[in-house]
C-alpha cells in the first residue's frame, strides 16, 4: 500500500475475445464496473481504454487511480485463444531416441475408441520438427544413456535451419531427474537465444508420457503469444503510473506473477510444483501372502461343486 493515499483500489481485469471487463474496489467494499470492447490485435491497449473509462467513473483520471491502486489481478483467454486458433509459436520438440511418436499414439486412447475411420487430431508440432535426441533415464533416475552432445547439436542445428520460435524439450523419466533437460536448454540459449523453451521436468513433472509431453508442447506453442502480451501490460501500465503487483489467474485458481506466467502458461506453478515417489514395490508379508494364497476357482467350476 502507498503511504498517504487516502483510497486504495484494487482491481480485477477480465480480457475476452469481444469484451474486456474490470472492476474495482475500495477498502470499503463498493465496487465500480466497466467494460470496453477488447483489442485483439494488443489486448493491453483495451485494458487501457477499460482503466480509463473506470477512473471516469471514479471521478478520476486514469494516472490517478493507478497511484491509488495497490493491487491488479487479471484473467486472460490469450492463451487459450492462440491454442484454439492455432496462433501459437512455430514450435520444435527434443526428445528421447525412439519417443518422438508419443504425443500421436496418445496410449491408444481417442474420442470414439470405436470409429475405426476416426481421423487423428492434427498436431502442434509436425514429426519432422520432433527430433530425437541420444540419453535415456531409467525409471528411477538412474541414467542408462547419458545425453550425447554431438546427437543434441544435430538437432539444434535442424531446429535452426528452420527457425523455430519454440522449444519443447521432453525426455523419457526427466520428472526424476532434470539434468539433461536443464543441459539441454543451456545448448538451446546459445545456439538460439531468443526462442522460447519449455522443459517437462519444470512444466509437469510427474510420471506419465504422453501427459508430460503433450502439456509441454502446449505450454511451449501458447507461450511466446502470452509472454509478448504480458511484456506488452507491464510496460504500458508501468508508463501509465501504476507501480504495484500484477498477478495473473492461474487454471488451477491460483495466481502467479507476470513472470511466472509467461514461464508456465499451461503448466503448473512452481509454488505448486511436486515429485512423484518412486513406485512402491509390494512388502515381503504381501509378496507372501500371494504365494499362499489358494488358486481361484472358475465360476463354472463354483457352479458345478455348489
Amino acid at each position: 500500500m502507498i503511504a498517504g493515499s487516502a483510497t486504495m483500489y484494487r482491481i480485477g481485469i477480465d480480457v475476452g475475445g469481444t469484451f474486456t471487463d474490470l472492476v474495482a474496489i475500495d477498502p470499503a467494499g463498493v465496487t465500480t464496473l466497466a467494460k470496453v470492447p477488447s483489442t485483439p490485435e494488443d489486448p493491453s491497449l483495451g485494458v487501457l481504454d477499460g482503466l480509463a473509462q473506470l477512473a471516469e467513473s471514479l471521478g478520476l483520471d486514469r494516472a490517478a487511480l493507478l497511484g491509488e491502486t495497490d493491487r491488479i489481478v487479471h484473467g486472460t483467454t490469450v492463451a487459450t485463444n492462440a491454442l484454439l486458433e492455432h496462433k501459437g509459436a512455430k514450435l520444435g520438440l527434443l526428445t528421447t531416441e525412439g519417443h518422438r511418436d508419443v504425443v500421436e499414439m496418445r496410449e491408444g486412447l481417442k474420442d470414439d475408441r470405436y470409429n475405426l475411420r476416426m481421423p487423428p487430431p492434427e498436431q502442434l508440432v509436425p514429426r519432422r520438427l520432433r527430433l530425437p535426441v541420444r540419453e535415456r533415464l531409467r525409471a528411477d533416475g538412474r541414467v542408462e544413456t547419458p545425453l550425447d552432445p554431438q546427437s543434441l547439436e544435430a538437432a539444434i542445428a535442424a531446429l535452426q535451419r528452420e527457425r523455430v520460435e519454440a522449444v519443447a524439450v521432453c525426455y523419457l523419466h526427466a520428472w526424476r531427474d532434470p539434468h539433461h533437460e536443464l543441459a539441454t536448454r543451456d545448448a538451446l540459449s546459445r545456439a538460439l537465444p531468443d526462442v522460447y523453451v519449455s522443459l517437462s521436468s519444470e512444466v509437469l513433472p510427474h510420471i506419465k508420457e504422453f501427459e508430460r509431453v503433450s502439456t509441454t508442447i502446449v505450454n511451449a506453442y501458447v507461450g511466446p503469444v502470452l509472454s509478448r502480451y504480458l511484456a506488452w501490460l507491464e510496460t504500458r501500465l508501468a508508463e501509465a503510473g501504476y507501480r504495484g503487483p500484477v498477478l495473473i489467474i492461474q487454471s488451477h485458481g491460483g495466481v502467479a506473477p507476470i513472470a511466472e506466467s509467461g514461464r508456465l502458461p499451461w503448466g503448473r506453478s512452481a509454488a505448486r510444483r511436486r515429485r512423484c515417489p518412486p513406485p512402491r514395490r509390494p512388502g515381503r508379508t504381501a509378496r507372501r501372502r500371494r504365494r499362499a494364497a489358494p488358486p481361484r476357482r472358475s465360476a463354472r467350476r463354483r457352479h458345478a461343486t455348489g
